[in-house]
């Protein structure tokens, strides 16, 4: 990740994306994603809602993932 560097959604300009949120993008996307995008933008994306992806991280932090 980059430390100290904000990450801004590249969709909707939403400064400063959450670590939880640039790690759905890492896991969901890719590792080396370069355009993140903020959980609703995500949600739109994946045709789902922002609960659900929340429920997901909560599921890959319980698995020990470690990008969140």
């Amino acid at each position: 990740m980059n430390r100290g560097k904000q990450i801004n959604c590249a969709y909707c300009a939403k400064e400063k994306l959450s670590k939880n949120e640039i790690g759905l993008n890492k896991k969901l996307i890719n590792q080396q994603v370069e355009r993140m995008m903020c959980m609703t933008c995500m949600a739109a994306y994946f045709e789902t809602t922002e609960e659900e992806l929340k429920e997901m991280i909560e599921g890959f932090k319980r698995q020990g993932c470690e990008l969140f």
